[in-house]
């Protein structure tokens, strides 16, 4: 038995998953001091370089750690996408833990599914869908609807086998990457399936080896809702607004909090939230909804739900209000009123900045020094950065990276206002070195 030194009121935290950048920020939290944090399985097991992911060995790997806890697990989290998510809802199912149930979380991602719960709640306002079998070519251009979509898996992972297809060669290329990798996700997703209830409804034609042909849906603005369901009601945590960039305008480059999106425009997308959510029967967990904004034809369109907090927001909620939204999360599994946020933080905004490579492949033979990151620390009050690269990766050898670009590194900056974060981001930029050899495409 794995014993603890903490007292008897201590609540004993496992996170699925865990990695020591979040670890920090949990630990920061004020009331960290009154619980045990225990990492179960960590950040490589879940999110392996190789992207070799057994399901069934990880979760009976976590539920063996989780049993041999004394005292006993008060609570299990997570932060990271799947199979992080899924897991949680199993584990929590498992102990009898309070949390999201393994059906509602399925509802949420996969993608198929969930627009076509969409469709029964908000029909006009949900985008055209066609599931599209990627080891049927012939069948999929036939399915294939009119030019142009976005072609997701249905299961994805931070934006990976995620084509904008333009014409009939973009589709016959993005099917060609899908056959080669969509399995990594889609094989592991159809073990979580295969756990669910057999009456909740999933679409057993429609596995997590499938992909899915979405009606393109855009707007000048994007943001996500945080936010949680407590005992039926949908909260809001805080507001974060996405921005775009790179040579395609599809890769993230920013993130920034809070966002200045009106109180009535945060209000309806909580609405069109909540009402999806009771639709999943979810509750007792966290979630982000991502959103696209057109302030001038004052539409709102749903891009989609995520069952967990989103951890590149986390730095964000800690410097801006001084606690991760780790703490909501936390104390909502708990079984405790969640506190939302309430600013204290060191800075008023905050916003993370992703660094990457448009080359088509290269060689890392460079990246910043901990002298350079501990130099740009000393000079900026509120900065962290995680570096995702080390010297002689292959960029095309990364995890889980989105079909445009490489990330290489996140810039965590906040200050008084955003104009200031930015200027401090263009000093940090010019600070930090990546030295990418360009590998030609013909090698």
């Amino acid at each position: 038995m794995v014993k603890s030194k903490k007292t008897a009121k201590t609540k004993t935290i496992c996170v699925i998953g865990n990695d020591p950048f979040n670890d920090g920020f949990i630990r920061q939290i004020p009331e960290a001091e009154e619980w045990r944090i225990v990492t179960v399985l960590d950040h490589d097991d879940v999110q392996p370089a190789d992207g070799s992911i057994d399901f069934d060995a990880l979760f009976a790997r976590a539920r063996e750690e989780i049993a041999a806890l004394d005292p006993p697990a008060d609570a299990i989290v997570g932060h990271l996408d799947f199979p992080v998510t899924s897991l949680v809802a199993l584990l929590n199912r498992e102990f009898g833990l309070r949390g999201a149930s393994p059906e509602a979380v399925a509802r949420c991602e996969h993608k198929y599914w969930m627009r076509e719960i969409q469709r029964r709640v908000f029909p006009e306002a949900t985008p055209a869908v066609t599931p599209i079998n990627p080891f049927d070519p012939q069948g999929a251009r036939e399915a294939a609807p009119d030019f142009p979509f976005w072609l997701k898996p249905v299961k994805g992972h931070s934006s990976k086998l995620g084509f904008l297809v333009r014409g009939p060669e973009d589709l016959d290329g993005a099917l060609h990457e899908c056959r080669l990798v969509i399995h990594q996700h889609g094989e592991p997703f159809n073990r979580f399936l295969a756990r669910l209830d057999p009456d909740c409804g999933v679409p057993r034609d429609v596995d997590g080896n499938y992909a899915v042909a979405e009606e393109l849906i855009s707007a000048p603005r994007l943001f996500t809702l945080e936010g949680l369901v407590h005992r039926g009601e949908t909260h809001v945590v805080g507001v974060v607004e996405s921005l775009k960039g790179g040579k395609s305008s599809v890769s993230f480059s920013r993130y920034q909090y809070p966002s200045d999106i009106p109180a009535e425009t945060v209000e309806a997308a909580r609405g069109t939230a909540a009402a999806l959510l009771s639709e999943f029967e979810f509750d007792a967990g966290p979630f982000n909804a991502e959103f696209f904004w057109d302030e001038a034809a004052e539409a709102l369109r749903l891009l989609e739900i995520n069952p967990r907090l989103s951890k590149s927001h986390t730095p964000l909620f800690h410097i801006v209000d001084g606690a991760s939204h780790h703490r909501q999360a936390i104390q909502l599994a708990l079984g405790r009123k969640p506190k939302m946020p309430q600013g204290g933080g060191h800075s008023a905004v905050a916003a993370k900045f992703m660094i990457r490579s448009e080359e088509a492949d290269g060689i890392v033979k460079g990246v910043p020094s901990e002298a350079q990151l501990a130099e740009l620390r000393a000079l900026v009050p509120d900065f962290a950065a995680q570096i995702l690269v080390r010297e002689g990766q292959r960029l095309s050898a990364l995890a889980d990276q989105d079909s445009y670009s490489y990330e290489l590194a996140d810039l965590f900056i906040g200050a008084d206002s955003i104009g200031t974060i930015e200027d401090t981001y263009l000093r940090c930029r010019h600070s930090l070195d990546f030295l990418i050899k360009p590998i030609p495409e013909e090698m």
